[in-house]
């Protein structure tokens, strides 16, 4: 999988979340087509990409069977759900590690040598 394929699930993954906690509450299941989906992300100025380069990467993905498109309804596929909580759970372990990293004073063993820049 290429990272721009990785970037898109994770916009997809995203959205999904979003819309679905947005709508939770009146018990509605949220279905959209690509184009709403285009038109949503670039409002919100998530990707810089032209309409047809995100058409190909949702294409893209469609083909490696990561999402399904059926009946101008964009879904998961089972391969990537699978593939986009990895992304998540990838991304939420990096982020502990930098706030962990911020918050600790880092202490040496030996002596370090700091130089002029």
């Amino acid at each position: 999988m290429t990272n721009v394929q990785k970037e898109m699930l994770f916009v997809l993954g995203e959205f999904f979340k979003k819309t679905d906690k947005q709508f939770s509450a009146a018990h509605l299941e949220v279905s959209v087509s690509k184009a709403e989906f285009i038109d949503v992300i670039k409002g919100v100025k998530v990707v810089s990409k032209q309409n047809r380069a995100l058409y190909r990467n949702l294409e893209s993905l469609q083909k490696s069977r990561y999402i399904v498109y059926n009946d101008r309804e964009l879904s998961f596929s089972k391969k990537g759900y699978a593939e986009y909580d990895k992304i998540r759970t990838e991304l939420m372990r990096l982020k502990q590690i930098e706030a962990n990293m911020a918050t600790q004073r880092l202490q040496f063993k030996r002596k370090i040598q700091a130089r002029l820049k």
